[in-house]
């Protein structure tokens, strides 16, 4: 039943256009997809529309800095997050992590044995991966590369994305033969084009090979509609949203 109806929000979401914002979300890539399907739902339940902008984490800090006019961050780490607070740009009181991130590697190349044998393939031409000084997916690949001893071996084999999307659209387009991705973006992709994406393998990166990625949503304090700001607040922090966001490929705490 819950599969139903995730699907039709995400059906929704992809014809129903957000107009008339009340409140302007800064989302980092990887979320997009989940925050376009909260959103109708959000709408739904509250009347509000959320006007959404989307890039890496990292991106969206640095707009933010020089004073972007968003009402709600929602960063794919706490770091960004928390630098906002000691900069007094955000409200400490509002920070919540509204979801756990989990890393996979997707490849284009067939395997008999495990999929991190691929990247030992010298069939690999390129290797995609978010950029790891502003995406904290990036981050999380290059901590597995590291701890697997590859991370200078396949320097001339790595491609790195803008965000966590781009680099899932590198392997999936076939420009790249493998890639680290984020779960819910891989099985968002596969519940709208379903057979249209497969790939050769797949592997759910075990949590001890990267730090925890702990997704922190704070209010900016410059918010303006104040009102909707709370309740979309508090709406993320309900079990209606909880249970989309985990539906989508991601642990809640």
């Amino acid at each position: 039943m819950k599969k139903y109806f995730l699907w039709f929000i995400l059906i929704a979401c992809l014809n129903t256009g957000l107009s008339a914002a009340e409140l302007t979300v800064a989302v980092a890539s990887n979320f997009k997809p989940v925050l376009q399907v909260l959103a109708v739902d959000f709408k739904t339940v509250t009347g509000y529309d959320l006007s959404i902008s989307s890039a890496s984490s990292g991106k969206l800090f640095a707009q933010i800095m020089q004073g972007a006019p968003f009402d709600v961050f929602l960063s794919a780490d706490e770091k960004r997050a928390d630098l906002l607070i000691s900069n007094n740009i955000a409200s400490a009181a509002s920070a919540y992590v509204y979801a756990i991130g989990k890393l996979v590697l997707i490849t284009n190349i067939t395997t008999s044995s495990h999929c991190m044998d691929v990247l030992h393939m010298p069939g690999l031409r390129y290797l995609a991966i978010a950029n790891p000084k502003i995406a904290p997916y990036g981050l999380a690949a290059k901590q597995v590369l590291e701890s697997h001893k590859l991370w200078r071996r396949l320097q001339p084999r790595l491609v790195q994305a803008e965000n966590i999307l781009q680099a899932f659209q590198f392997v999936s387009t076939g420009n790249a033969d493998a890639g680290f991705v984020s779960r819910s973006i891989l099985d968002m992709a596969l519940l709208k084009k379903g057979h249209l994406i497969q790939f050769a393998c797949v592997w759910d990166v075990p949590v001890e090979f990267y730090s925890p990625i702990n997704q922190k949503m704070v209010v900016l304090n410059k918010a303006k509609n104040k009102r909707a700001v709370q309740t979309f607040a508090r709406y993320m922090k309900s079990q209606r949203a909880k249970e989309i966001i985990i539906n989508t490929g991601y642990d809640v705490l």
